[in-house]
């Protein structure tokens, strides 16, 4: 899966996620936008990830804001001579009980998760248009349909963007631009404090079948393949990676195999 000579912007680009898709297009050819909030770690970024400014150009932004998003874009055509790709990535939770949650911190949610990827798309996608192709892949999340107590405003935010990837996928189709999403439960990140945590980390895998959680390298290995001339025909679509947590089975391990099984007889 090559993207050599391909622009793409990603958000949320300093940390976690974002920093792993950074690295992983970067290794694949392409040139990045990167857009964070984070302006320390921006600031290194293309030091740490052992790459130029003419491979990488960063920008502080805000994805709620839609004119720092329209600055981002302007960037990536000023700098590299258009957009290719789209990683809409940033994102925020907080976790309060339900009765609980403040009108801000719900706004500021919604803002950054929905409005966030929102502006992302329609103005990536006015860009790419003018070419007639491109590629957008956004990062929703397994609590989208599958919620976890205390998040009803990330739960919300999710679910909407799951349904504005299918939106935006049937009405950019006829533009040439192909809308995806990634859909990650838990992944090693700062921000996913419970993957540390020895005693959470225990309980939350109990209810993963793969027992662990995933690296940043494996989300942003999806995102590569659906970003790329391989997924060619593939739009509308959010790849699952939550090493069978949603499956919702409560699948002991097994102990030994059972008499008359295919190992043993082999």
């Amino acid at each position: 899966m090559t993207l050599q000579g391909k622009v793409a912007l990603v958000t949320g680009a300093a940390n976690g996620i974002g920093r792993g898709i950074t690295e992983r297009l970067l290794a694949d050819g392409a040139n990045i936008v990167a857009l964070d909030v984070a302006a320390g770690a921006l600031a290194t970024l293309a030091e740490e990830l052992g790459v130029g400014a003419d491979r990488l150009e960063p920008v502080e932004a805000d994805v709620s804001n839609r004119d720092d998003v329209r600055r981002a874009v302007a960037r990536a055509v000023e700098r590299f001579d258009g957009l290719d790709i789209l990683c809409s990535n940033a994102g925020i939770a907080d976790a309060d009980p339900f009765l609980e949650i403040s009108d801000a911190s719900w706004r500021r949610i919604i803002d950054v998760n929905l409005t966030g990827a929102f502006h992302c798309i329609q103005e990536a996608a006015r860009v790419m248009a003018l070419k007639g192709k491109g590629a957008i892949v956004v990062t929703t999340s397994t609590n989208g349909f599958y919620v976890e107590s205390n998040l009803a405003a990330y739960n919300a935010s999710k679910g909407g963007v799951d349904a504005l990837i299918r939106a935006a996928a049937i009405d950019l189709a006829w533009h040439g631009i192909r809308v995806n999403g990634i859909a990650p439960s838990m992944v090693k990140t700062r921000a996913a404090f419970i993957t540390s945590d020895p005693v959470g980390s225990i309980e939350y895998l109990k209810r993963v079948p793969m027992g662990r959680f995933a690296d940043p390298s494996e989300i942003a290995a999806a995102v590569a393949f659906l970003a790329s001339d391989e997924a060619s025909y593939v739009t509308g679509q959010t790849i699952i990676l939550d090493g069978g947590l949603t499956l919702g089975i409560d699948m002991p391990m097994p102990q030994a195999p059972l008499p008359g099984s295919a190992k043993d007889s082999a």
